[in-house]
């Protein structure tokens, strides 16, 4: 597990289980493998918006509406950030793997209201062999994010009617 995620999780005092898996490349690939439904396992798309970067934590099953999440956060446009964008602001964590927690990184952090509806929630621990999983109501005090509807059936993001594959900016 990643070592600030290990920190920030034990200064809340966080309950939670570890869970170690084979390395996965997509978040999808990643519930499978953890043997977890995607419906519950958070992946994490770093946006580029007006005011800087922004976390979007979505279900691994579900795409995210760039469009949706550009209504929530109520000015200007939203992208994808780059890889390089987010090795600025996320330097030492393994991508793919970033954590569902804003905090550890001072980025405001957005959730789809449907990952909060689900009994438990497994996310990457920000490393490709583990992984952690907490209730849902655990997940809700941590994640610190405003709740909104951006989720979309589908692996990809869309944008303004267009399709993108996203999997160099999710985990």
């Amino acid at each position: 597990m990643y070592q600030r995620l290990a920190e920030f999780l034990a200064a809340r005092g966080a309950r939670y289980e570890t869970v170690a898996h084979p390395a996965a490349v997509t978040a999808q690939e990643q519930a499978a493998v953890m043997h977890a439904p995607g419906r519950g396992v958070a992946k994490v798309v770093i946006v580029k918006e007006r005011d800087g970067l922004v976390m979007a934590i979505v279900p691994a099953s579900t795409a995210l509406d760039l469009n949706r999440l550009k209504a929530l956060i109520g000015h200007g446009d939203v992208w994808l950030a780059t890889e390089e964008e987010i090795q600025t602001v996320i330097p030492d964590c393994v991508p793919g793997t970033i954590p569902p927690f804003g905090a550890l990184y001072g980025l405001r952090g957005f959730v789809d209201r449907s990952l909060l509806r689900v009994p438990a929630v497994t996310m990457p621990a920000g490393d490709t062999a583990s992984a952690i999983r907490m209730r849902s109501a655990e997940f809700r005090r941590l994640v610190d994010g405003q709740a909104g509807d951006f989720a979309i059936p589908g692996p990809r993001v869309t944008t303004r009617g267009k399709e993108e594959a996203c999997e160099s900016t999710t985990s």
